[in-house]
């Protein structure tokens, strides 16, 4: 006779259907898990400003809310002390010349502060990067200074979300004051700059306040193991702090130490001998660096360390001309295209209301031959040029974002605007991660976000910075 058998044991024994969680919750847990890691995992991916291969790095990608707090830091000395702060989005950790600072610890959970205002970006990797800016209300920020409102913002997840981290104790451009760009090289070394230098080694952790001698950084990229940094001597006021600029160098440092110097062969540079205003623009590739000279020269060398960089390019077609306000030249602006020595180069002419010719031009060799390559779309000015690893060229406009169709160097560019770009007063900035994933920067920062394309640049998203 078989063994008589409970009620339990036959339950046990049935084959179960497991329940389905309810709808997004496993995003949901995964977005918790995202941010309980972020002030660990924050700014820790390895890779290059901007393209992520190490093969270009476009200036300022300026790599796409609201909860209050304030810098906190004393003076009475020349030497500000830090304390720990409630939001890290908006304290200081930097000091006066040669300053150093102790780490403060980084709530996993710190809020953008309020009004956030983004200026420039940095990215690390597709997911990670940093974008600083003004924030809070000035007048109501925090010590040293009321009007020191300086914040940086940070995502680990290509702007899904962002939290708060420190950020230099430095208000906005103003003549030969502030900072309003950042970049970092592997999400350790960092600089916060224009037209004063600040650098991280912690993360953003701390920052330190670099002595510049009474020269202004007007430009700042990085690659491989070192920084390279465009010093000017300027008069320009307000945050025109790139105007003005007779005389320009480049200088350069070892990545995880504070120790600038001048690059041979490219210092004193002036835009003509009189000695007239001008600009300069840096570009790094993986190999090389190409500076663009006020005179409307190209200068390179090599990136892997300060040896003696020797001029390519006599004249170009056009010169850089003035700065915008950012720095960025209006006239003629470079940009590395491909994974090799190409280079693109555009000349702006004078706008006539909205509208401006913007003729292009394309190197295959570093810089030393140029073919015509088209024109762009005449409607918008033109404010930012980006190459792209698969070739395409992409111009930011005070109307949108032109993105060709085609790479350069077989015959002339075809264009498209893109979709979604629509910020009102178009974009300062654009730039590209890899070939297919790309960040703007709206003119008007006081729009809160930036924009993101995943797909070449057709297509742009908004991501508020929050």
């Amino acid at each position: 006779m078989d063994e008589p058998r409970d009620d339990i044991d036959t339950w046990l024994q049935e084959r179960v259907t497991p329940l389905l969680p309810r709808p997004g919750a496993f995003e949901q847990v995964r977005r918790r898990a995202r941010r309980r890691k972020l002030g660990r995992a924050a700014l820790a991916t390895a890779g290059a400003v901007i393209v992520v291969a190490g093969a270009i790095t476009v200036p300022r990608l300026v790599l796409n809310g609201r909860a209050g707090g304030a810098p906190i830091a004393v003076s009475g000395s020349s030497t500000p002390v830090q304390r720990t702060s409630p939001n890290p989005a908006q304290t200081g950790t930097g000091g006066p010349e040669a300053a150093s600072s102790t780490p403060t610890p980084v709530s996993t959970s710190a809020p953008v502060p309020a009004n956030f205002a983004p200026a420039s970006v940095t990215f690390v990797s597709t997911n990670t990067g940093w974008v600083i800016g003004q924030a809070g209300t000035p007048g109501h920020c925090g010590p040293p200074s009321a009007y020191i409102c300086t914040s940086i913002a940070v995502t680990n997840d290509a702007g899904l979300t962002w939290h708060g981290s420190h950020a230099p104790v430095s208000g906005a451009p103003d003549g030969g004051s502030g900072v309003g760009q950042v970049r970092s090289l592997d999400g350790t070394n960092g600089w916060a700059f224009g037209p004063q230098l600040y650098a991280t080694h912690d993360g953003g952790q701390t920052w330190t306040k670099i002595p510049t001698h009474g020269l202004r950084v007007t430009g700042l990229e990085t690659v491989g193991d070192r920084a390279f940094a465009v010093w000017a001597r300027c008069t320009g006021t307000g945050v025109d702090f790139a105007g003005n600029c007779t005389s320009f160098a480049l200088y350069s440092t070892p990545a995880g130490r504070d120790a600038w110097s001048p690059v041979t062969g490219v210092t004193g540079l002036q835009a003509n001998p009189a000695g007239t205003p001008g600009s300069a623009q840096l570009v790094l590739t993986g190999s090389q660096g190409y500076l663009l000279t006020p005179a409307g020269g190209l200068i390179s060398g090599p990136v892997t360390g300060a040896a003696n960089w020797q001029p390519v390019t006599a004249a170009l077609p056009c010169a850089p001309g003035s700065a915008e306000d950012g720095g960025h030249p209006l006239r003629a602006m470079i940009a590395a295209t491909g994974t090799g020595p190409g280079l693109v180069l555009l000349c702006a002419g004078q706008a006539s209301g909205s509208r401006q010719v913007k003729t292009l031009y394309y190197s295959a060799d570093g810089g030393r031959t140029w073919n015509a390559a088209g024109e762009a779309p005449a409607r918008g000015v033109a404010m930012s040029l980006s190459g792209t690893p698969g070739g395409p060229v992409l111009v930011a406009t005070g109307n949108g974002i032109d993105v060709s169709t085609n790479a350069p160097g077989a015959g002339p560019l075809a264009w498209r605007t893109a979709r979604g770009a629509t910020a009102a007063g178009g974009y300062s900035f654009v730039g590209m991660t890899t070939s297919a994933q790309g960040v703007a920067v709206p003119a008007d920062v006081n729009l809160g976000a930036v924009w993101f394309t995943y797909d070449g640049g057709a297509h742009w998203m908004e991501s508020p910075v929050r």
